[in-house]
């Protein structure tokens, strides 16, 4: 076993040197490794008491998707005592992906929905829109004015020569086949994206949906808003075939009906008027009149089984989301968590001072073997 005695001497007084060396390096340069942490620490202590307050709200839900083979269990039983085939009505219906949902919550549609919501402020009597709180309450904080002005200072000076030339604000209603959005409304759901979003757990099933935003009630708010837009918009798409088929059957149904009820009063009348038939020819009316009653009636009859259905259908292919864990009013900040920030700007001005300590000694060291080169 090798000791310090038995150690070489030559190793052991190299290791011994090398230390102390980086110790009297880094003690001899103290002063610039307190200035850089004196610098950061300011740094630290400005971003942590600057940055606004944020709350996070979030749910937990698990979208229940009817197979096929299922085909509502009781309903369809119901059904099918009452005369109505539902597989006839024709499946059709294509299944959306839960991989999918969180491209529909970042998508300007929904976002632009979104931002236009009615939210209730601590600082504001009535329920305002994001849209309408931006426009008329919101102020740029220190830090924000510091970045747009120092990191975003290009950004600044372009838009300066760009300002004026956008034609999309204010375009609503010129194509109709276009999404209509403003620019102010799209720096709205750009900024929306960063604090709105959805995690899909595809082992376990279920999805993650979580706001953040500057006070508590108005997150929870918007945490709740986008788990109702997002089944509405789920549930819309699932159910936009059967839906098409319900109405093309209700307006043949609504037609039918006109048609059966004449049909049943032209029968009515005629035999209020030959009470005591004794021709053929009032017989034969009467029978022609009685087919076109049978076959208005049979029509009819057949669109009503086909209308209960396609509503059938519809409660068929609705999703259903289980909420595992509602939303609830967020009562603890998630940011700014000042100590933690201070504490990273305090290592990260140790590390640069001390990588300074060490640049200059090695550019001194540079220095001199530069001048001992050189012949006198």
């Amino acid at each position: 076993m090798r000791t310090k005695e038995n150690m070489p001497a030559t190793t052991y007084s190299k290791d011994e040197i090398d230390i102390v060396a980086l110790i009297k390096t880094l003690w001899n340069g103290r002063k610039i490794i307190i200035w850089c942490i004196a610098i950061f620490a300011a740094i630290g202590l400005f971003v942590a008491f600057t940055s606004p307050n944020v709350y996070t709200a979030s749910t937990i839900m698990v979208p229940q998707v009817q197979s096929k083979s299922g085909s509502l269990g009781g309903l369809g039983g119901l059904a099918a005592m009452a005369g109505i085939n539902l597989n006839d009505m024709g499946s059709g219906t294509q299944d959306l992906s839960p991989i999918v949902y969180p491209e529909i919550v970042k998508s300007y549609p929904f976002q632009k929905e979104i931002i236009h919501s009615p939210l209730k402020w601590s600082s504001i009597d009535k329920p305002m829109s994001i849209a309408e709180y931006a426009k008329q309450y919101s102020k740029p904080n220190a830090l924000s004015i510091l970045k747009k002005f120092t990191i975003g200072l290009p950004g600044v000076v372009i838009s300066l020569f760009t300002k004026g030339k956008s034609t999309t604000d204010g375009a609503e209603g010129v194509y109709d086949s276009l999404f209509p959005i403003t620019v102010s409304e799209r720096a709205l759901c750009d900024a929306l994206s960063g604090t709105l979003s959805l995690k899909v757990d595809s082992k376990s099933g279920y999805l993650t949906l979580s706001a953040m935003g500057p006070e508590p009630l108005m997150t929870a708010q918007l945490a709740d808003k986008a788990q109702r837009l997002l089944q509405s918009k789920v549930t819309a798409y699932r159910i936009n075939k059967a839906l098409q088929n319900l109405t093309f059957i209700q307006d043949r149904y609504n037609e039918k009906e006109n048609e059966f009820e004449a049909a049943q009063d032209r029968l009515a009348r005629f035999r209020d008027r030959n009470l005591n038939m004794a021709s053929n020819i009032a017989k034969t009316e009467e029978e022609r009149l009685q087919s076109q009653y049978q076959l208005a009636f049979s029509v009819f009859s057949e669109l009503a089984k086909q209308l209960e259905g396609a509503k059938i259908k519809i409660k068929e292919d609705t999703p259903v989301f289980s909420i595992i864990q509602p939303v609830s009013v967020p009562d603890t900040k998630t940011k700014p968590k000042r100590l933690r920030s201070l504490v990273v700007f305090l290592f990260i001005g140790g590390i640069s001072g001390s990588g300074l300590v060490f640049l200059r000694n090695f550019w001194k060291s540079i220095k001199e073997k530069w001048k001992s080169d050189i012949p006198l």
